[in-house]
């Protein structure tokens, strides 16, 4: 099992999160600017290339109802080119609360400036992957009924 990144899905702004070589903890957070999909696509296959990467999980929109958001399909879309690419498996993981709970962790910081927009996409970029990586390995134990 190697290295696993998890992305926290933007036009313009993707929140990257790498995990560790034993694919348990997530960190080494970034923040990619990007003008297009493209874009997008081509530096994070540099990037899964570099690090090592044997898989890449997604964020999700999901309203709290589970139907799938507006940008949904975009996602799909991204998701499925992305793999294309690298050609490596690209999963979706529901982010329903990756976003809230990382604007909930920058609350004491206040004010909404484009490096706090940035800092929130870090950390949901991190809560996406680390909640990945904590249901697989569950699942894996034979500790979780439900599949990923």
């Amino acid at each position: 099992m190697g290295r696993v990144m998890g992305i926290d899905f933007g036009d313009k702004r993707l929140g990257i999160a790498i995990s560790d070589p034993t694919a348990t903890v997530a960190g080494n957070p970034s923040v990619l600017h990007v003008k297009d999909q493209q874009q997008a696509i081509s530096e994070i296959a540099k990037i899964a290339e570099e690090e090592g990467i044997d898989e890449i999980v997604v964020g999700f929109p999901l309203s709290l109802s589970g139907v799938e958001g507006p940008q949904a399909g975009r996602v799909k879309e991204f998701a499925s080119a992305l793999s294309k690419a690298c050609g490596i498996t690209v999963a979706l993981w529901d982010e329903r609360f990756s976003t809230a709970e990382a604007e909930r962790l920058l609350l004491p910081l206040a004010k909404k400036t484009r490096r706090q927009k940035e800092k929130r996409d870090l950390i949901a970029a991190v809560l996406i992957l680390q909640s990945y990586l904590d249901r697989r390995t569950r699942r894996e134990r034979g500790d979780c009924a439900h599949p990923v």
